[in-house]
């Protein structure tokens, strides 16, 4: 990318980072911890002066809780949370139709949570104090950049200082050098529009207006949607005595009528009396989109966030995607940064994120139809339909627990596409996140074993592997549910599969073990007394590790 700024003269650049990360939101900020754990020089920018200081999502899912874990931040954020909280369907009536109270922790932590924005970026934002390797530029606004190199992503040339970036603070333009660059700087992204690219997908024309209020005395913990054709409306509670509002609009009113005082305490009032006589801490009218950007990478400069997909309101994933974003991309650029990965496995981002991106928003507009019917004719149809179907337990399990929601799973990228077989959890897809017993007999959550490289987790009973030589690759040995700890000294590093959940998911693969990346997606199985495993798994690690095949 070039312009007139590029042409200027300036003085050589001040600064440099190993990746420059754009915007200060959930996922600028969750990303920048990620590479700051792992030792990366990270440059974090804004434009703005400080952290937003608003509450835009309240949702979090147990993907971002398990994310905000790997970034040691979750004991910090923790007690600003609602954990475990559901929603309640309401028909035209007013009567209850359905429910959706997810119990299962398929990954360690419960799989809705209410929580408030503002909270977490500040957490994030604080947290970044104890790495002196991250610089953050507030009130800073990046104008352009130039890709400097002449290798392009060969990896047999040192990356140095590749890109130049420009950018504007305090009313001086200056220059920042860096070998990578994360525009996470929102739907309206400048890294985006320099990079070239636009968004597929449509910006529909259906408005909501967001009202939030504080001091609620109603403790009813679990979300009210309000699936009623005169007025579709939600009621989400949330910490510290919190409550949000959502009311679609309709064609004909006006954005600016419906934000005055006693438009939107009426609307209120209708749903909860007391509701209305709380104190507004925000108000906003919102078009929701459904968009995802054509590319997401081009050369050394990535999208995340909002900056790469747009996702409406209904499912509650806009900012649980950007996390995903976050936690996909750390682990591959520390790799990249450090000299251990090609960069070649950058390319496997994009073709990662992007199409379970899609799959959320294609959820989030089948439960719009749900929630904004059109017609008391089509509500009566789908919410009858629903009823009924629920009266079967199956169908009432699949929405109780939620299993509507996508898996997080890929179908092209950096893993074992051949491993899959009648796997419950097949390569490419999230393992979930069982307790582990130590010797001690102390109870663990496997991610706090595995730690935040590659892991393998393979039968105390099982042969020793020819292991591909270099990959920082931690093994851990697991006793199955009903095995003992005979040997202590010898079982130290040994862990016992307390419930049997990891015994279920290796013997559904026929397996005797499983490695695990970085960001805990299956990487493929381990087949006892089958060398042809091991060979595969080598010509997978050669294609993006091939520094430690020399």
């Amino acid at each position: 990318m070039t312009s007139d700024l590029s042409h200027q003269k300036h003085k050589t650049a001040s600064r440099f980072a190993d990746v420059l990360v754009v915007g200060a939101g959930p996922t600028g900020l969750l990303l920048t911890h990620l590479l700051a754990k792992q030792g990366v020089r990270v440059c974090l920018m804004d434009q703005l002066s400080q952290v937003v200081d608003e509450a835009r999502a309240v949702s979090i899912d147990d993907e971002s809780l398990r994310s905000l874990a790997d970034a040691l931040q979750l004991d910090r954020m923790a007690p600003l949370i609602t954990h475990a909280y559901g929603v309640h369907y309401y028909s035209w009536l007013q009567t209850l139709f359905a429910k959706v109270e997810p119990s299962l922790q398929d990954y360690g932590h419960p799989k809705r949570n209410a929580f408030r924005q503002q909270q977490l970026v500040q957490t994030l934002f604080e947290g970044l104090k104890v790495y002196p390797h991250v610089e953050v530029l507030m009130s800073a606004r990046i104008l352009t950049y130039v890709d400097d190199s002449s290798s392009g992503l060969d990896a047999s040339v040192p990356l140095e200082h590749a890109l130049t970036v420009n950018y504007e603070r305090d009313q001086q333009i200056d220059q920042l050098r860096c070998n990578w660059l994360v525009g996470a700087d929102g739907a309206r992204s400048t890294v985006r529009e320099q990079m070239g690219t636009t968004f597929d997908g449509q910006t529909h024309a259906q408005r909501w207006l967001i009202a939030d209020l504080i001091g609620r005395e109603d403790s009813f913990r679990h979300t009210r949607t309000y699936c009623d054709p005169k007025r579709p409306a939600i009621r989400l509670p949330g910490p510290q005595a919190t409550v949000r509002y959502e009311f679609m609009l309709f064609d004909h009113e006006d954005s600016e009528d419906v934000l005055k005082e006693e438009i939107y305490r009426a609307w209120i009032k209708s749903r909860n009396e007391a509701d209305a006589k709380l104190t507004l801490m925000r108000k906003v009218v919102y078009t929701f989109h459904a968009r995802v950007a054509k590319e997401w990478q081009k050369g050394r400069v990535f999208l995340a966030g909002d900056a790469a997909h747009l996702t409406p309101p209904f499912a509650g994933q806009g900012m649980n995607s950007g996390v995903r974003d976050a936690t996909n991309l750390a682990w591959k650029l520390s790799d990249v940064v450090h000299g251990h990965a090609h960069p070649a496995l950058l390319g496997t981002y994009e073709l990662e994120r992007k199409p379970h991106a899609w799959a959320l928003i294609r959820m989030a507009l089948k439960i719009g139809v749900v929630m904004q019917p059109r017609s008391l004719v089509s509500a009566v149809v789908i919410q009858t339909l629903l009823k009924v179907a629920c009266w079967l337990p199956s169908v009432k399990d699949y929405f109780l627990n939620l299993k509507f929601k996508p898996k997080p799973r890929f179908f092209e990228g950096f893993f074992d596409l051949q491993a899959q077989g009648q796997a419950l959890i097949p390569s490419g897809q999230l393992m979930i996140q069982p307790e582990l017993e130590a010797v001690n007999s102390n109870l663990l959550k496997m991610d706090s074993v595995l730690g935040s490289r590659f892991a393998a987790l393979i039968w105390w009973d099982a042969k020793d592997m020819d292991w591909p030589a270099g990959l920082d690759l931690k093994v851990i040995k697991v006793l199955r549910k009903d095995e003992d700890f005979l040997r202590p000294s010898e079982q130290s590093q040994c862990y016992r599969d307390k419930d049997g959940q990891l015994q279920k998911v290796l013997d559904s693969a026929k397996a005797c073990g499983v490695i695990l990346r970085p960001d805990h997606y299956v990487l493929s199985y381990i087949y006892p007394n089958d060398a042809s495993n091991l060979v595969r798994l080598k010509s997978i690690l050669f294609g993006y590790y091939k520094w430690f095949e020399r």
